[in-house]
């Protein structure tokens, strides 16, 4: 079950690094500070990656992204 293209386009650069992190065991507090961004900031850009990719939770995110080829 892999994602089409859209799917795979529609996240920004930002939620991709994003996801990129979480994909490392990041937690968003830890993200925020990387980044130099608010911990709010990377809920959302999370936030808006589940809803755009159909995820239920953080880990389902990933799996997605992974399966889709979005990050390795």
């Amino acid at each position: 079950m892999s994602l089409d293209l859209k799917e795979r386009t529609v996240v920004t650069q930002r939620e991709l690094e994003v996801l990129k992190w979480l994909a490392e065991g990041k937690t968003a507090d830890v993200i925020s500070t990387i980044l130099g961004i608010s911990y709010i900031t990377v809920n959302n850009h999370i936030s808006n990656a589940k809803m755009k990719l159909h995820a239920v939770n953080s880990v389902h995110l990933v799996a997605k992204a992974l399966r889709g080829g979005i990050i390795q």
